[in-house]
């Protein structure tokens, strides 16, 4: 894993207020490019592009990243099982009503999701507290008032929670891909489809 830090992620602020940045959802993809990951994706390439279930999708170093302006498809059950199988993920998802969630996946299975704005409370996946050192070099757990880092992380949290992808991914995400436009925007319309009455299943 790289070591990127808060201080990687500073123009997250300016460049959220500067587009008005609500809800969200970054998922970086390691190894698997675009085409690919449209592929796992079963996006058609005649799907009509609609509000619910849009994204765009572009190479980076290292794989691949998805930005969704609004949704969670990055943090549902099935699209992290599909997109992480044989490889990783880390997704980070926050709506418009400031609810927050981390995933990091590996081979079809979330290893560790947490809420990155309160994550204290309790962990879920396999390994839970796989990434326990990375949340504490980042400031992210443990009391926020006890110094000045882990204030700043509390503040912060989106910035630590993308520094934490990139730890688990190798990928960086750039302002220039949140702003776009990618090459390639998609619908997955499909995959937010309610199902016996239920919305997709968050991965847990």
């Amino acid at each position: 894993m790289t070591q990127p830090t808060i201080q990687d992620y500073l123009w997250w602020e300016e460049f959220r207020s500067s587009l008005d940045i609500s809800g969200f959802c970054f998922t970086l993809v390691a190894g698997l490019q675009p085409a690919e990951v449209l592929e796992r994706l079963a996006v058609k390439s005649d799907a009509p592009l609609q509000a619910e279930g849009y994204i765009e999708v572009g190479p980076a170093e290292g794989g691949s990243v998805i930005v969704e302006p609004a949704g969670y498809m990055g943090i549902m059950r099935d699209a992290v099982r599909l997109l992480s199988t044989a490889t990783v993920l880390a997704s980070v998802h926050n709506n418009v009503e400031q609810h927050a969630r981390f995933i990091y996946a590996a081979d079809g299975k979330v290893i560790t999701g947490l809420d990155p704005m309160f994550p204290d409370e309790p962990r879920w996946g396999t390994e839970p507290d796989r990434l326990l050192p990375h949340l504490e070099d980042l400031g992210l757990v443990d009391e926020f008032d006890k110094d000045e880092e882990s204030q700043e992380a509390g503040e912060r949290f989106v910035e630590a929670a993308l520094a934490l992808a990139e730890r688990c991914t190798g990928i960086r995400l750039t302002p220039e891909q949140v702003r776009g436009p990618l090459p390639y925007a998609a619908s997955v319309a499909h995959l937010y489809e309610v199902r016996d009455g239920q919305p997709p299943a968050l991965a847990y």
